[in-house]
């Protein structure tokens, strides 16, 4: 899931470079991963900011990832590395299939993605605030409010203020109909 949504944010992907030698077989190129497409009723690309702005409906396909919003700002570094920043702004809604093949959805009014590499340890985190009701996490199981939320995608963290997790019943689950999946609950 932390690749999905890396390159929902982003909207970019990453290209594979392969190097070949005469009198060496080189190993097949990897398999390049599939591209996001960002689609808006008015966009632009500012070359002093170095910055792709999308506003009004935007709405990034990535397979198994959707993002939805108003407006959509995305740094692009001069140098091709990694873009280190994007903001996606009022009504945002993400949503993606977990590993399992169920819907995850995460609403707020702003999500801001960061993207930095200090002493060789990667920072990567998205932090969603506003809305109303306030940002929220929901999965099949459970659902996450917060103002702010911050998912940290190198540790897989959530993490909040106001912090507050409500557990669904899943009929089924255990030994009843409407058991909760959390067995330490009985």
């Amino acid at each position: 899931m932390k690749k999905y949504l890396m390159m929902l944010l982003t909207g970019t992907c990453t290209l594979v470079w392969a190097q070949t030698n005469a009198l060496v077989s080189a190993p097949a190129p990897a398999k390049p991963e599939a591209a996001a497409e960002i689609r808006s009723e008015h966009g632009y690309f500012d070359g002093n900011s170095r910055e792709m702005v999308y506003e009004s409906k935007v709405v990034v396909t990535y397979p198994k990832l959707e993002l939805k919003c108003e407006r959509l700002t995305i740094s692009i570094p001069t140098n091709n590395q990694h873009p280190t920043n994007a903001v996606a702004e009022t009504n945002v809604v993400i949503e993606m299939l977990d590993e399992k093949g169920q819907t995850n959805r995460v609403t707020s009014d702003r999500a801001v993605y960061g993207y930095s590499v200090v002493n060789s340890v990667t920072n990567e985190m998205v932090t969603f605030t506003g809305g109303s009701p306030t940002p929220a996490v929901e999965t099949p199981q459970f659902i996450i409010t917060g103002d702010p939320l911050v998912w940290n995608l190198a540790t897989k963290r959530f993490s909040g203020s106001n912090y507050k997790t409500t557990l669904k019943q899943t009929p089924g689950a255990g030994n009843g109909s409407n058991a909760t999946p959390f067995n330490f609950l009985k």
